[in-house]
Formats: C-alpha cells, structure tokens, sequence
C-alpha cells in the first residue's frame, strides 16, 4: 500500500473516532513535531494561524493534544494509543449505560395511554414544561442550561428555592455575564462548564433533554425530549454528574448548619463526602425499598464510608445504625447494595 494510500486510510480511521478531516491531518502534523507552535504548524501545513486556533481547541477537548502555557502557547500530541484508549473505555462505559438502561425498558411492556418519551415542540411550549417542572419538584432539581435560556426560569426557580428545593445549575458556555452569574448564586449552586446539552431532571422523576444544536435555533421547529422513564432519567442523571465532575464550581459549597434532602444519590454522595473530608461526622436517614425483599424502608444512622467508583460504575455509602448493624445504600437502581434509595437526608452531628 502506498504511503498516500496508508495516510488517506489513517486519516478515515481518525474520523470514525470523531474527529474532523481538518483535526485528524492537524494531529497527525503535529504527532510529527510531538510538540509545536501554532505558527511552526501554520507553516508546515500551509493554513493560516488563526485557522488552527479553533482546531486545536477541539483536539484539546478530545483528548488528542495537551495544551503547555506560556507564550508562545506550545501543543503536544498525545500517544495515539492513549488517545484511542481513553475513547474506546469511554464508549465501552456509554455503552453498558446504554444497555442496561434500555434492557429495562425492553422488559417494560408499552402503554397506549402512557409513552416512555414525549415529544415537545416549539419554544414557548418546551419553557412552559421547563417551568411546570420546576414547579412541581419537591426534593432537587438539577439543571444543565445556556445562560441565555436561564432568564426564562429564574421566577420558578425562585419559588422552588423558596419551598427548599436543593438547586443545582450547570451553566455554559463559560462567559457567562456577570449580572446574570449574581442572580443566579441566589438559587442555587452553581458551575460553569463548556457547551453542553440542556438537561432539566427534577426528584428523580421526570427529565427534559434537548440536544445541545438545537439550542441555538430554540424555533418553531425544535423540540424537547421528556420522560418519566426512570432508568432513562437515571441514565440523564449520570451524564450529567459527569458533566458537573469537570465543571469550574463558582459557590458550589453546602450549608453544614441545616439538613440537605436529595433523591440524586450521586450529588447525595458528593455533598457527603466533601462534609467527611472536612472532618465533620455525617448522618443519614434514608427512604427507599430494601433490594431483596423489596421491602420499603425508612433507615437512620452515621455514615461510615463513601464508596464513588468510577471504573466498576460503583456509588454508595455505608450507614451504621443505632444498633451497630452495617447498611449499604445506593441509588434508586440499586442491586448490589442492601437498600435502593428513593430519598437522602443528611446532616451533620454534633
């Protein structure tokens, strides 16, 4: 095979693991040099500076190309096998995800009367469900949204605070104005992130989804995907922790002098285990259903151990009772642990 033949092949490869033809022949250029400026890559592939700037902040989010500061900025190909790697693990975890979500609503059988996903359209309806959902959360909401589509729900959003709704915004893109970054820190609390799908899941029950090219347009023809279908909003809920994991958190801090009340389990854990490595001593009471009897339950007692394994897909926490017996609590698709829970209260003892 030629060496034309060869690069044409590599370069198609390179964009069936997402990658554009311009940013594939970018990586490759710079895999040459292993560490280059944009205006030594400017040159070597005939393009303009200002053309590469955009690229290599695509290669960067990718995973492909490690920005070093200074001036000039200096980029550094990553190994193509560690490169590939992390993608193939990351499609091999969305994959599973995807199969266990969907396998349980394959062994659901549809209603007529009650579809899995509904479909909203256009603008003014897909704010009016936002708004409605908002309304009706009792426990948390969380919220992944373009700071110019969050005005719409500041007055729900309020109200929930008011009604002690835990609130939890992921905002982006990251320049959010300053006025609008203030009102929102009096909702809740707060991250920026990089542009990302809007995602609205409140008490673990219902979640709006829009993917993120439609957000742009937000016209007469786009449309919100919303369910009710737990193991789908289960499936939202996860994406978007992970979104959270890597936000840049602005006042994300919780109060210590009064309970917090979650069905999120996972930002539960995290609030948990941010208050223990903080050395206070954190207690529980957890609703839910006792995953061998299915039994419900109501359990209090001192949190022993967080357990946010990211590799096996693990996320629980250990509660020892007033008895000393030893409960192991996870989320509301729990099998593995001793309880599913439904909703968290936790606070700190004296």
């Amino acid at each position: 095979m030629g060496v034309l033949k060869l690069e044409n092949r590599v370069l198609e490869d390179l964009e069936a693991f997402g990658l554009t033809s311009l940013e594939a022949k970018t990586y490759i250029t710079l895999l040459s040099f292993r560490e280059a400026t944009i205006t030594m890559l400017a040159r070597s592939m005939g393009l303009h500076a200002a053309q590469l700037y955009g690229i290599l902040e695509k290669l960067v989010q990718k995973g492909f190309v490690v920005e070093q500061p200074g001036r000039p900025k200096v980029y550094r190909a990553v190994m193509p096998r560690t490169a590939l790697d992390r993608i193939i693990r990351d499609l091999a975890e969305r994959r599973d995800r995807i199969v266990n979500a969907l396998s349980g609503i394959a062994k659901r059988p549809m209603s007529l009367t009650t579809p899995p996903i509904w479909l909203v359209k256009g603008h003014r309806n897909i704010v009016e469900t936002m708004q409605d959902l908002i309304d009706r959360a009792k426990v948390d909401i969380l919220l992944s949204i373009s700071h110019t589509l969050l005005p719409s729900l500041f007055t729900s959003l309020r109200e929930a605070r008011s009604r002690g709704v835990e609130i939890f915004v992921l905002l982006f893109p990251p320049s959010v104005p300053r006025n609008l970054l203030s009102k929102v820190t009096g909702i809740g609390r707060v991250r920026l992130g990089r542009r990302g799908d809007l995602v609205l899941i409140t008490d673990m029950a219902k979640c709006l989804y829009i993917q993120h090219a439609m957000l742009s347009s937000m016209g007469l023809k786009s449309y919100a995907l919303l369910t009710g279908e737990l193991s789908l909003v289960d499936l939202f809920m996860h994406n978007f922790i992970r979104q959270w994991s890597t936000a840049r958190p602005i006042n994300d801090f919780p109060t210590v002098n009064s309970p917090h009340r979650y069905t999120c389990h996972r930002l539960a854990l995290l609030v948990i285990d941010w208050l223990m490595q903080k050395g206070f001593e954190v207690h529980a009471e957890v609703e839910g259903v006792r995953t061998r009897s299915l039994e419900e339950c109501r359990i209090t007692g001192k949190i022993r151990e967080v357990v946010m394994d990211l590799e096996e897909g693990i996320y629980n926490f250990l509660l020892e009772t007033e008895d000393g017996s030893l409960v192991r609590i996870g989320g509301i698709d729990a099998y593995l642990e001793d309880v599913a829970a439904h909703t968290i209260k936790i606070w700190v003892g004296e």
